[in-house]
Parts: C-alpha cells; sequence; structure tokens
C-alpha cells in the first residue's frame, strides 16, 4: 500500500511541479515584457501584473505540496537526537496527523471562499475568482494528501522516500 501511494505522490509531485515551474515562466516572461513596455515604448498593458499575482498565488500552493512532499518543512530538531527513534517517529506521525486536519480544513474552508469568489470576476482579466482562490484548496488538499503518506510511512517505520527527491534533483 505504502509503495502504491509513493508511486501517487511522487506523480502528483511531478504534476505539481511541472504546473508551477511553467507558471513561474509564464510570470517571468508577462512582468519582462510589461518593463520592456513600460520603459522602452512608453506604455504599459493592464493585465500583466494581476495576471503576475494571481500566478504567483498557484506558484505557492503547489510549491508548498513539494515541500511537504519532500519533507522539507522548517523545523527545530535540535533535541531530537534525544528521542529514541521509535518514539520520535510516533511524534512526528501525530503532528503530521494534526497537520492534516488542519489542512483538511483549509481545504474545507478555501473550496467554501471559491464558491463565494465564483460572485466576483477579476478585473483586467475578466477571470472568475473561483479559480484564483481555488489554489487554496487544491494546494492544501496536496499538502494534506503528502502529510498523510508522511505520517503513514513514520508509523511503519520507513523514513526512506520511494524516488529522487523532486527539490533535491535541482541542485
Amino acid at each position: 500500500m505504502l509503495k502504491t501511494l509513493d508511486r501517487i505522490a511522487d506523480a502528483l509531485g511531478f504534476v505539481a511541479s511541472t504546473v508551477a515551474r511553467l507558471l513561474l515562466v509564464f510570470v517571468a516572461a508577462i512582468l519582462f515584457m510589461q518593463v520592456v513596455l513600460r520603459y522602452g515604448f512608453g506604455f504599459s498593458l493592464p493585465w500583466p501584473e494581476e495576471a503576475a499575482r494571481y500566478s504567483m498565488i498557484w506558484v505557492v500552493m503547489l510549491a508548498g505540496s513539494l515541500l511537504v512532499k519532500d519533507d522539507q518543512l522548517v523545523r527545530v530538531d535540535f533535541f531530537d537526537h534525544y528521542w529514541p527513534a521509535r518514539l520520535m517517529s510516533l511524534r512526528n506521525a501525530i503532528f503530521r496527523v494534526l497537520l492534516a486536519v488542519l489542512l483538511g480544513v483549509m481545504v474545507w474552508k478555501g473550496y467554501e471562499n471559491a464558491q463565494f469568489g465564483a460572485r466576483r470576476s477579476a478585473v483586467t482579466l475578466g477571470v472568475s475568482f473561483y479559480w484564483v482562490y481555488l489554489a487554496i484548496p487544491v494546494g492544501a488538499g496536496l499538502m494534506m494528501f503528502h502529510m498523510l503518506v508522511l505520517a503513514l510511512r513514520d508509523l511503519l517505520g520507513r523514513t526512506e522516500q520511494s524516488g529522487p527527491s523532486i527539490l533535491k534533483s535541482e541542485i
């Protein structure tokens, strides 16, 4: 079961990484275009700043899920070497399940906000705020899935990852 979940996590991580990279390239391109138009030609388009802002929200939520997947979140591990390995795995699993519950609330409330945002649209893009606000429940849902996989891995005493890390492989 853990191997299947790891394969699903790897596939979701690959998709999230690809979409986040494409969005970052999109943001860089439209902001570069906006700067060239503004300072080179004396006029600017009304939509690039708004498109970049909303794209970056998606990038942050997708990249956050990659950080959770690769267990790269900030932590204080100063006293960890004093804990027995099995007790530390149990402690980590409990913390991960608690975080998954909080992420579940974030998915629930984020989707409610996305539905509320469907009534409005962005000023210059004309796109519904539903698609902008949907980044929160999608990113939190991915984080919650990865957090539960890590908790299961901790409970089973397996700390190795299935494949190469998406984030570490870029170094």
